[in-house]
């Protein structure tokens, strides 16, 4: 297995330095493609308010070296995939830029390959596809919040070339059950909210009812954000249930 990290850290956080919004946006376009690769990345937003604080923080903690460890310890673990992925960390912000949400945003990325892959039109050269992995704001900036995001992101891309994006609730735990345990993840639920959470999705495992599969996976709280019907969990509990099966 191949998998490389390219670097877009410092070029994304110099968005930040090109004033006015307008000039700002054509310097963002012509990042994505003007360069001999397109570059997916449609889910920054160059007018995000708290990118560029972020973006310095990664940029000091020295993300993308991170992420090359983690590609590293990826191939030893996997090495008898046959496959060659090309990595890409983008940043991620909600609050007031018109652009993402928090959870329908992620959901995307996850499941629905949304953020992932080229046109026909303008193959990478040399690989197979990108992976990106989303660094949202809200998350900390840590060596072990990156090493796991990477980790997590290429397993959940392998899985996704060997048997397609998931379909059925079932798919969407499995998925996200293996790409959190080869991560190292750790989603903290006491043991009756975990029966509870079983009990309720149970019934809705061969479900392919995206509103449903939704807020099994992000709860009520994420649900009714987004206008969709709540089954009565906590935030996350489907991951946490999806790790505890994996």
């Amino acid at each position: 297995m191949r998998l490389s990290v390219h670097p877009v850290l410092r070029e994304l956080r110099a968005l930040y330095d090109v004033e006015g919004v307008m000039a700002r946006f054509r310097a963002y376009v012509s990042l994505i493609h003007s360069g001999p690769e397109f570059l997916p990345l449609g889910a920054f937003s160059p007018m995000g308010k708290r990118q560029a604080e972020y973006l310095d923080a990664l940029i000091s903690l020295d993300a993308e070296g991170i992420a090359a460890q983690a590609c590293e310890d990826m191939v030893r673990r996997l090495h008898t995939s046959p496959d060659c992925l090309r990595l890409l960390l983008v940043v991620v912000d909600e609050p007031r830029n018109g652009w993402t949400q928090r959870w329908l945003t992620d959901a995307e990325w996850r499941f629905q390959g949304k953020y992932d892959g080229l046109p026909q039109d303008r193959p990478a050269v040399g690989f197979d596809r990108w992976v990106t992995v989303q660094l949202w704001t809200d998350s900390p900036v840590s060596f072990q919040a990156v090493f796991s995001e990477v980790c997590g992101s290429v397993v959940r891309a392998l899985r996704q070339r060997r048997l397609g994006l998931p379909i059925t609730l079932r798919d969407h735990l499995t998925q996200e059950g293996e790409a959190a345990r080869f991560a190292g993840e750790h989603i903290h639920i006491n043991a009756e909210e975990l029966a509870y959470t079983r009990e309720v999705l149970c019934p809705h495992l061969d479900s392919t009812h995206w509103p449903t599969i939704f807020a099994a996976l992000y709860g009520d709280e994420a649900a009714r954000a987004v206008g969709f019907p709540p089954l009565g969990l906590s935030h996350r509990a489907g991951f946490a249930l999806a790790l505890d099966g994996a």
